[in-house]
């Protein structure tokens, strides 16, 4: 078959069709292993009934069931959050640019870089199959990136947001003053989304809108959790500075967990970018040494067919360690 496909195309031929194949695969592969990735999460000390605020064990199976259908909501909300368009990653990482405008100048630098390679004679094959990764899939990872830090950011300043909450509660503000005044002290990002949760029921939005509306823009199971407790408050009742504090309390014990993880994995972390750049690093130093031992990969056909091969099977080793070493809670 081989030698058929050799006879059929040509040389030149042959080699297109293996790097498009081989693009194909990692491409494939990539995005079904991203798309396999699910969070963890749990709310097990959230605290939201408790035997003081319950008259009788009635109220709390229906308190208990009212949390269950809020985390089920939750769970639906957050597997579509997951799969958002370019569009709306876009919004939610606050970058003032379309998907279209992003995908068109991420188009125009890996035109760029073709060119640059194609000069610096690197093959034509080689050097064009890099821009069908630049133009689809580097505009959601740069998306993705952004909206990552400013999550980030948020995080680490929510449980301090809650408890401002909490002590504007406890000193009789009702919930909509004391979220105002988390927007006036809070810093960015998390004083935008309380002003914006603020004016939606200034405005006549119901709480439970806006709070969907907040978990929209932010998809963590911080906001979740936030989400729920207010929610489930508004329904049932109960003591809900007791019901933020304990959420304050949850939201910080997740952000020492995350830490602790992160301490635990940084030696896997390391391990996998030694091994993922050891074979570059080697190639680079075998073509600074003997670049005609080297050359043969990038002109012969069996070299070519060579590095498209390994780069295939390097992507999925990369992508499987990256995979193993990414832990969501």
């Amino acid at each position: 078959m081989f030698e058929a496909l050799h006879v059929a195309l040509g040389p030149t031929g042959l080699r297109w069709l293996t790097g498009a194949l081989a693009f194909a695969s990692v491409y494939g592969f990539m995005y079904a292993l991203l798309g396999m990735r699910t969070a963890v999460g749990g709310v097990s000390r959230l605290g939201l009934a408790t035997s003081k605020d319950a008259k009788t064990r009635g109220t709390i199976a229906d308190k208990r069931k009212d949390i269950q259908e809020q985390l089920r909501k939750q769970e639906e909300a957050t597997r579509r959050g997951n799969k958002a368009s370019l569009d709306i990653m876009l919004v939610r990482a606050r970058m003032d640019i379309s998907a279209l405008k992003l995908r068109l100048v991420c188009a125009a630098i890996g035109v760029g870089l073709v060119a640059l390679l194609t000069v610096q004679g690197v093959p034509t094959l080689f050097a064009a199959a890099i821009l069908p990764v630049i133009v689809f899939l580097l505009p959601g990872r740069i998306a993705k990136f952004r909206m990552k830090r400013l999550q980030k950011k948020f995080i680490a300043l929510f449980p301090d947001a809650i408890d401002i909450l909490v002590r504007g509660v406890r000193t009789g503000l009702p919930v909509n003053e004391g979220m105002r005044l988390v927007a006036r002290e809070i810093p960015e990002p998390v004083a935008t989304e309380f002003k914006l949760l603020t004016d939606a029921t200034a405005v006549g939005v119901t709480l439970e809108d806006a709070l969907q509306r907040m978990f929209t823009r932010i998809p963590l199971p911080e906001v979740n959790f936030f989400n729920i407790v207010l929610t489930i408050q508004k329904q049932t009742g109960g003591n809900l500075s007791e019901a933020l504090g304990n959420l304050s309390t949850t939201l910080r014990d997740r952000k020492k967990l995350k830490l602790k993880i992160k301490a635990l994995s940084s030696e896997a972390k390391a391990s996998a970018m030694i091994i993922g750049s050891l074979p570059f690093v080697l190639a680079v130093l075998l073509y600074l040494v003997a670049p005609d031992y080297l050359g043969l990969l990038f002109t012969t056909d069996m070299g070519n067919m060579l590095l498209a091969g390994g780069g295939f099977w390097m992507s999925i080793g990369i992508f499987a360690m990256y995979s193993m070493i990414d832990v969501e809670i």
